[in-house]
C-alpha cells in the first residue's frame, strides 16, 4: 500500500452540499402550502418520511447552529426573552425560531412548521420544545415512553446490541409498547386530517426495509475503518456522513451510505489513509471532532479513528420487522434506542484496535465506564471539556506518554 494522504471524503462534501439545499427546497415547497415537521431526535421521524412530510430533527438543527458558530447569539436572544440559557443545546432551535431572522439563521432558516412532535426523555427538552411550537402557533404533540425513559422499563441486559436487531421484542415491555403504538397510530391519523397527506402501510413496510439496508452499509464501512490500519478516513468525514441518518427509510439516505461505503472500499484498496503516519489509535466518545484533534495528531501521530455515534447505526437501528407489522418495530425503537453500557463502550474501542479511549464527561458526575476498562487494560482518560487549552493538552501528554505509550512499547514517536 502507498502512504497516500487523505484529502476531504467526495461523498461527504456532497453529503453537505445536498442538506443545504435540501433544507432551501423544503423552505418552498413550505411556501406553496406544504407541511413541515420539527421532531426530536429518533422519536417520529421515519413516519414523517414515508408520509412525505419533511422533518428536521431538533438535535441536527442544533448541532447546524452551533458548528455556524450562532451558538453565543442565540445565547443573548434566550437571555433577552427571560430564559436561562443554561440548557443551551436544547433551546438553540428555539432561539432561533424566537430571533426570526432568516439573514443571521444557518442555511436561512427553517420555514414554520405545522406540528411538533416530542418525546418523554427529557423534561427540559419538552418544555423547549413545546415554548417552541407556541412561538411558531402550531401544536406541539408529546410521546409517551420515549428512548428508555420510564423506570418501569427494565435495564437492558449485558451485550444487548447482539440482540437489538432480530430479538428487540424481548427487550421491550410490552405493555408500554401497545400505549406507544396506539398513541402513534393517532398522531398519523392526526397529520392525515390536519396536513391532507396519506399514509400507507405499504410505504412504511419499505421505509423499514431500507432501514436496514442502510444499516448495513453502515456496517461495512463500520468493519472496514476498525480493520485497516492507518484509518482510511478521518473523524470530521466520518461525523459529517451521519447527517444520513436524518433521511433513515428513504433511497436517498441508503443511496448516501452506499456510496459511502464504495469510496471508503476504494480508499483502502489504494492506501489512501486520513493520518500515514498514524502510529496510535484512539476512540472519542462524544460525537464531535475535539479542537485538540491536530494537537493529537502532530504531536503523537495519534488518529481519532471512532466516535460516540460509529456503532449506534449498526448496533441500534436495523430493526428484523416481526409480524409483518413495521409500525409496531418502529414504535419499538422509538421507545428503546440503546444503552450507554461500559461493555458496549468497551466494545467499540476494542473493535476499532484502539490504543486509548478519551471521553468528555461531566465534571460533577463519575465516570461509568473507568471501572470495566481499567479492569481490561484499556486505558481511559476523563476530560471535562473539547476545548484546546494548555491545561487540556498537558493532561493529553501525560496520560498519553505514562499510560498509553507504556503499553505499546513497540511504538516510537
Amino acid at each position: 500500500m502507498s502512504d497516500t494522504i487523505a484529502g476531504e471524503l467526495k461523498i461527504a462534501g456532497e453529503m453537505n452540499a445536498y442538506q443545504r439545499k435540501w433544507l432551501a427546497n423544503v423552505r418552498e415547497r413550505v411556501g406553496n402550502g406544504e407541511p413541515f415537521a420539527i421532531c426530536n431526535g429518533d422519536e417520529f421521524e421515519e413516519i414523517f418520511n414515508a408520509m412525505d412530510i419533511p422533518v428536521m430533527v431538533l438535535n441536527y438543527w442544533s448541532k447546524i447552529i452551533a458548528t455556524e458558530a450562532k451558538a453565543s447569539y442565540y445565547k443573548k436572544v434566550l437571555k433577552e426573552r427571560g430564559y436561562d440559557p443554561l440548557h443551551l443545546f436544547f433551546s438553540l432551535g428555539l432561539a432561533c425560531a424566537m430571533d426570526n431572522n432568516p439573514e443571521t439563521a444557518p442555511w436561512g432558516g427553517l420555514p414554520k412548521p405545522s406540528v411538533i412532535v416530542g418525546g418523554s426523555k427529557h423534561d427540559r427538552e419538552m418544555k423547549v420544545l413545546e415554548l417552541w411550537a407556541r412561538e411558531c402557533g402550531c401544536p406541539f404533540i408529546p410521546m409517551e415512553f420515549g428512548l428508555n425513559t420510564t423506570p418501569e422499563q427494565p435495564p437492558l441486559p449485558p451485550r444487548w446490541w447482539e440482540r437489538m436487531r432480530d430479538h428487540w421484542d424481548e427487550l421491550i415491555d410490552p405493555d408500554r409498547l401497545n400505549v406507544r403504538v396506539e398513541e402513534e397510530k393517532s398522531l398519523i391519523r392526526f397529520l392525515e386530517i390536519t396536513t391532507g397527506k396519506h399514509f400507507s402501510p405499504a410505504k412504511l413496510d419499505r421505509v423499514a426495509e431500507l432501514i436496514n439496508e442502510q444499516m448495513d452499509y453502515w456496517g461495512k464501512v463500520r468493519d472496514l475503518i476498525a480493520a485497516t490500519i492507518p484509518c482510511p478516513v478521518s473523524l470530521p468525514d466520518q461525523i459529517a456522513m451521519y447527517q444520513a441518518m436524518w433521511h433513515r427509510g428513504t433511497e436517498m439516505g441508503c443511496n448516501f451510505i452506499k456510496a459511502y461505503y464504495e469510496e471508503i472500499k476504494e480508499r483502502v484498496e489504494k492506501g489512501i489513509f486520513a493520518n500515514p503516519n498514524e502510529k496510535l489509535r484512539l476512540m472519542y466518545i462524544p460525537a464531535t471532532t475535539p479542537a485538540y484533534a491536530g494537537f493529537l495528531e502532530e504531536t503523537y501521530h495519534a488518529s481519532l479513528v471512532c466516535f460516540g455515534y460509529s456503532s449506534i447505526p449498526i448496533d441500534c437501528y436495523a430493526r428484523t420487522v416481526h409480524n409483518n407489522d413495521a409500525l409496531r418495530t418502529l414504535a419499538s425503537r422509538h421507545m428503546v434506542l440503546f444503552s450507554e453500557t461500559p461493555d458496549w463502550r468497551l466494545k467499540d474501542a476494542q473493535l476499532h484496535q484502539c490504543d486509548g479511549v478519551i471521553e468528555v464527561i461531566d465534571p460533577a458526575m463519575p465516570s461509568l465506564n473507568k471501572p470495566l476498562f481499567d479492569a481490561s487494560g484499556m486505558p481511559l482518560l476523563s476530560l471535562y471539556t473539547d476545548k484546546d487549552t494548555r491545561d487540556i493538552k498537558s493532561r493529553l501528554s501525560r496520560w498519553i506518554e505514562t499510560t498509553v505509550l507504556p503499553n505499546h512499547k513497540g511504538v516510537t514517536l
